[in-house]
């Protein structure tokens, strides 16, 4: 059995949220400096580009194995994480949440919240190809909440055979317990996050009476968030279906915060 650092939730600049600088090739470069056998991608409410970091990840030596992923907003504002056999599954995932939120364009250059050294960038939401070249623009507001309660989002996402984690745990806001007070016992969720500052907090402990298993990943918005949380997946290969395997706990496989 190989132990295999993964951190599970990273995002793209399709992210209204995430830097410019994350972009393919320099997410696979950053992920592989710091030793990571397993990334995520994990946008919110889209996976539209997903298949150009797996491109980036094949096209250099040493790449991580990357996991079809998207962060869903569900309609109570909770974070929760699918994470995909493949491209394909994430997509078709994707496409129902997509038609669930309001359309939004891309701001003038010229507006009051234009990038500049004293504001924020313009959210984009840019579509790449694995060289980070701009091929398109969501035009849906990926910011916004989906139509889809909780227990519709985890449904969502095991029908189309991903898996569901729950986001951010022991964060106050877009967390289960933030948004509901509470981890409803009736939905299925197949782990739970902890975020990075909750990790070097000691906040898991709390969490491991829920009984499922417990995850870390950076939510990289920044290069330099990658890797700043990780967890450790005990397997044979870094693949999905030992991914599933390892948080079910199946035939030795298993996953631990690192």
């Amino acid at each position: 059995m190989r132990r295999i650092p993964a951190d599970m939730h990273i995002h793209t600049v399709l992210s209204p949220c995430a830097s410019r600088e994350m972009v393919p090739p320099a997410i696979v470069g950053e992920a592989a400096r710091k030793g990571l056998g397993v990334i995520a991608v994990c946008d919110h409410n889209s996976a539209g580009n997903v298949e150009s970091v797996r491109a980036a990840a094949a096209a250099i030596e040493g790449g991580p194995v990357v996991i079809a992923g998207m962060e869903i907003t569900t309609a109570e504002e909770v974070h929760v994480l699918g994470l995909f056999p493949d491209a394909r599954a994430a997509s078709a995932a994707a496409a129902e949440v997509r038609e669930s939120l309001p359309l939004w364009r891309p701001l003038s250059s010229a507006s009051a919240f234009a990038s500049s050294s004293a504001g924020p960038r313009v959210p984009e939401q840019e579509l790449v190809d694995p060289e980070g070249k701009v091929t398109g623009i969501e035009e849906r507001m990926l910011a916004a909440a989906s139509r889809f309660t909780l227990s519709e989002t985890v449904d969502l996402v095991h029908r189309h055979g991903g898996l569901a984690v729950a986001a951010h745990m022991d964060r106050r806001s877009f967390s289960v317990p933030g948004q509901l007070g509470f981890l409803p016992p009736d939905v299925p969720f197949d782990g739970l996050e902890i975020s990075a500052a909750g990790v070097a907090r000691g906040r898991a402990a709390e969490f491991v009476r829920h009984g499922l298993p417990l995850v870390s990943s950076s939510d990289g918005h920044f290069l330099e968030d990658i890797g700043a949380s990780w967890t450790v997946l005990s397997v044979e290969e870094p693949s999905f279906p030992e991914l599933r395997m390892a948080l079910r706990g199946i035939d030795g496989r298993g996953c631990a915060i690192a």
